[in-house]
């Protein structure tokens, strides 16, 4: 009888020709589930795992299902149509400055340097983040952002500082114009966190504004937003974390034009 619920359950999640195949031991306590996982190379990773024949057995398995359908951006057949595939990822997204947001100011005569922002290996790449518990590291399967993560912010952040008009000039440092301010942030957050079917992202920048001929940090703020999905898969997530990119940059531009001001003396 356990046996035949947990054929059920592995067929519920559709990934009982491509994943798994039930092993009967001859012990009637314990079972043997062979997993198969292809991998972006179309290479085959198998294991054996055990697994106790009863309820907490039954748990288990029904929480690596559901891990794994986390994984493939909530759709486990997604995650091994990406696994299969060439490499190259289905969907690409990018972040959309909202310039409506971003309120203009008069000019100041101060010219402002956009460092690119760090961030922990899980958020410099292009992959999008998805954690199902605040230990876990995992990404949207087949798809990415348009650039690396840090790349992208740093690009949005000259943005909205550009379209403030309340600078004589905004620079991410490639075009060697020498800055009166630099702003230097740190991504601690940017992914979409799942508890159950719920979805929220979830957006922390650190921001340091650093008066170059004197090398000192004259200012620092935390910019964090969460905000609701509407589903666990990969568009909502993306439509989530780009309108609280938008809510975060407004409040960072705000922060800035304040602070330079201030401290320019302008």
């Amino acid at each position: 009888m356990f046996g035949s619920r947990l054929q059920k359950l592995i067929k519920a999640f559709g990934v009982s020709r491509l994943f798994f195949a039930l092993q009967l031991p001859t012990s009637n306590r314990a079972f043997l589930l062979r997993f198969r996982l292809p991998t972006s190379n179309r290479a085959v990773l198998e294991t054996i795992l055990p697994f106790r024949s009863d309820r907490s057995g039954f748990m288990a398995i029904l929480a690596l299902l559901t891990t794994l359908s986390i994984l493939g951006g909530c759709s486990l057949s997604g995650a091994v149509k990406g696994a299969l595939s060439d490499g190259t990822p289905s969907q690409t997204f990018d972040l959309v400055l909202d310039r409506d947001l971003i309120k203009r100011s008069s000019r100041l005569s101060t010219q402002i340097v956009v460092q690119l922002p760090a961030a922990v290996k899980a958020l410099a790449g292009d992959n999008i983040l998805v954690k199902p518990s605040p230990t876990q590291v995992t990404y949207y399967g087949d798809a990415v952002w348009s650039d690396r993560l840090p790349k992208l912010l740093q690009a949005r952040m000259v943005e909205a500082l550009q379209v403030s008009g309340r600078f004589r000039a905004v620079s991410d440092g490639s075009d060697r114009i020498s800055g009166d301010v630099t702003l230097s942030t740190t991504i601690e957050a940017f992914q979409v966190d799942v508890e159950g079917e719920r979805a929220t992202a979830n957006i922390m920048i650190f921001a340091k504004l650093i008066h170059v001929a004197s090398g000192k940090v004259y200012a620092s703020r935390s910019f964090k937003v969460s905000l609701p999905s509407k589903t666990r898969v990969v568009g909502d997530g993306v439509d989530a974390l780009n309108d609280g990119m938008n809510q975060a940059l407004q409040s960072l531009t705000r922060w800035v034009v304040r602070r330079g001001r201030l401290r320019m003396g302008s």
